[in-house]
């Protein structure tokens, strides 16, 4: 098996992609009364309940191993981290709101209630913009968007990497194993 560490923060945040149009889906055919095969009432509501509880779980540490990774230096994010954090704790205050309409009434509301609004909509809408924020950072020049970083030479005070090139000439070079996770 490979050494390098697993990112945990990536794995985590593909439940959410995941589980937030299955919780939508289920959550349709529950009302529509959809039966198909052995999957009846029972089936689509478990669906439901277990999506938005899973969510709710693993959103909570996808934040916390997106600020770790991105180490404590908030004031220096780039906006679209900030806004990541914004769409991810607004998220969560959906997915409370929704955990709190369940604890009281179950999955019983109508369709177009708040709570399958907030499931249909709410839950996929946020994991679509935190999807293309995800992909805007990671992805850059083949992102849907224009790449999340400046480059040195647009900043105000920008970097010529030849001159900071010849200052350090007379070092010697230092060997970067690129097999390794840094």
């Amino acid at each position: 098996m490979s050494k390098q560490k697993l990112h945990l923060h990536s794995m985590l945040v593909h439940f959410v992609v995941a589980l937030a149009p299955l919780a939508a889906i289920a959550f349709i055919f529950l009302k529509q009364q959809v039966n198909f095969l052995s999957f009846d009432e029972r089936t689509w509501s478990f669906f439901t309940v277990f999506s938005i509880v899973i969510i709710f779980l693993t959103t909570i540490p996808s934040i916390l191993s997106g600020i770790f990774e991105r180490g404590h230096v908030y004031a220096k994010w780039h906006t679209t981290h900030k806004a990541k954090m914004v769409y991810s704790l607004l998220l969560i205050a959906i997915l409370c709101i929704e955990l709190i309409l369940m604890i009281q009434n179950g999955v019983q509301d109508e369709l177009f209630s708040l709570l399958g609004i907030l499931i249909i909509f709410g839950n996929n809408v946020i994991a679509f913009i935190l999807g293309a924020l995800g992909l805007k950072i990671s992805m850059g020049r083949q992102s849907l968007a224009k790449t999340s970083y400046i480059p040195d030479l647009f900043k105000k005070d920008h970097t010529d990497i030849l001159v900071t090139a010849g200052k350090l000439r007379k070092e010697a070079p230092k060997y970067i194993d690129l097999t390794q996770e840094r």
